[in-house]
């Protein structure tokens, strides 16, 4: 076994602010207010938009180090989506996290399209995982909504606290092994 990590790249779309603090804080856990953090880096036109994080897994008893690049999915990246054309750039992922705002009207049509874009151009469905932050408190009818568009898109979602990091590692986990689980079989 070697001690070099497998590398694997992650499209991190949907809400970009959602995007950049869900990166912050997974990889800095002490990080008190990374919406603060990534409304001022937004601000920019060249954001930092690539995040490194190293994180094992355990497959039938043997542990596994990952390297999961995550890229952020932004306005700024229409000129390399437009260099690349839409094959070459979704071809380079192997996992996608879907940032939902779930005060976005046309939500569940905007992540569809979004994943059914990346999924046509790649030739097969990329492991995804759904995001919503309940750091605030959702409207009534919010979750139940949320959980229906995941379900339509098949795929799983996770309620994360970015206030306090609750659940972030869990759902990066859970990506993480679907994603080396994939790799693998093919």
């Amino acid at each position: 076994m070697s001690s070099r990590p497998d590398t694997y790249r992650i499209l991190v779309a949907g809400d970009e602010e959602l995007g950049f603090s869900f990166c912050e804080k997974l990889l800095n856990k002490k990080l008190a207010d990374p919406r603060e953090l990534a409304k001022k880096s937004l601000e920019r036109p060249w954001p930092k938009d690539e995040w490194v994080k190293h994180t094992t897994i355990m497959k039938n008893g043997i542990i596994f180090t990952l390297e999961l690049d995550l890229e952020l999915h932004g306005p700024w990246v229409w000129e390399l989506y437009n260099a690349l054309e839409p094959r070459d750039y979704f071809r380079r992922f192997t996992g996608i996290v879907l940032c939902a705002d779930p005060t976005r009207v046309n939500l569940p049509s905007e992540l569809s399209n979004f994943l059914d874009s990346a999924n046509i151009h790649v030739g097969h469905p990329l492991p995804t995982i759904m995001i919503v932050d309940r750091s605030s408190r959702l409207m009534k009818g919010q979750t139940e909504a949320l959980r229906e568009i995941a379900k339509t898109l098949s795929v799983p979602v996770f309620f994360i606290k970015l206030s306090t990091g609750e659940n972030i590692d869990e759902s990066f986990k859970s990506l993480a092994m679907e994603v080396h689980q994939r790799a693998t079989v093919q």
